[in-house]
């Protein structure tokens, strides 16, 4: 048996010792309390500094406040009002009256759109401030559609059917506008009507209007109810009742060429019937191609 005892192991095979070396590491208690101290002192004075800014700034921010409410330039020396065409200046002045002398930061745009959006001409108002001493106000006016004749009185209507205002049966002719003719209506300029019946009348006008060679003034849409719906031009009556106006205008078109053709003196035209149109004279009534009709004679 050999003997091991003396044998040396070689560096790369030694095992590493395990034991833990602790150092001793020495503070001095003197600088440890000059180090804390220091930063105590440091987070004070930015403190201080903070708080000085704040009010030194809070003092300015109201000073210069207190200047801008009283500066004579800051006053509002005049509006510029774009987008007017039907509104006169006394309706413009009750809507920016309120904003002369008035300091530009004090003026109330608000209630000034407020008092905008209660005239029934304006549709859309935006209003805004220029420095140092102007307001800007840029108007949407609503637009004259129509001419609506009721038992009630006469009005000024736009495609939204908003009625826009009353006018005397003698001042209709200002306005070179098709007429829409509703017996039972009650209302008052900036409502807007609800009925199915002027809904129906305004989408017609539209398709006329869409498919052109009619002369839009001379047009009158009775429109007592949606079932009864028609066109009276040129001393005729075209009898379309609701919906389908592209097709059924379409149709109107091509009896007209067909009545010219022939010179035919036509009383009214009804088109209501889906696959059928009547046509009268005044003498006698006629059956042409693709006219379906019933006998009837009209003087």
């Amino acid at each position: 048996m050999r003997d091991y005892k003396n044998v040396k192991v070689p560096r790369k095979y030694r095992v590493q010792s395990n034991r833990i070396t602790i150092r001793h590491l020495e503070v001095s208690h003197s600088a440890a309390r000059s180090n804390i101290g220091g930063r105590r002192i440091k987070s004070v004075a930015c403190t201080v500094f903070v708080i000085m800014v704040i009010v030194g700034g809070s003092w300015l921010g109201r000073h210069m406040y207190r200047e801008a409410m009283h500066a004579e330039m800051f006053q509002i020396s005049g509006v510029d009002v774009r987008g007017t065409h039907q509104l006169d200046e006394a309706n413009l002045k009750k809507i920016v009256g309120a904003f002369t002398g008035e300091n530009i930061f004090r003026a109330d745009l608000d209630a000034a759109v407020r008092r905008a959006q209660a005239n029934p001409w304006i549709k859309d108002v935006r209003i805004n401030r220029r420095l140092p001493n102007r307001i800007s106000m840029t108007i949407t006016e609503r637009l004259p559609y129509a001419l609506l004749d009721t038992a009630s009185g006469r009005f000024l209507i736009d495609n939204e059917g908003v009625v826009i205002e009353s006018l005397a049966r003698e001042k209709m002719g200002a306005w070179p506008l098709p007429v829409v003719a509703i017996k039972n209506y009650r209302g008052r300029p900036g409502e807007q009507m609800t009925s199915e019946t002027l809904a129906e009348a305004l989408k017609l006008l539209s398709e006329i209007a869409t498919r052109g060679g009619w002369r839009l003034e001379d047009v009158t849409i009775k429109a007592n109810t949606p079932e009864s719906l028609s066109i009276v031009y040129a001393n005729h009556e075209f009898k379309l009742g609701s919906g389908h106006y592209a097709e059924k205008l379409r149709r109107l078109a091509e009896v007209m060429a067909d009545v010219r053709r022939r010179d035919l003196n036509i009383v009214y035209v009804d088109l209501r019937p889906e696959r059928q149109v009547a046509v009268f004279v005044k003498n006698d009534k006629i059956q042409g191609p693709g006219y379906g009709v019933k006998k009837k004679s009209q003087k």
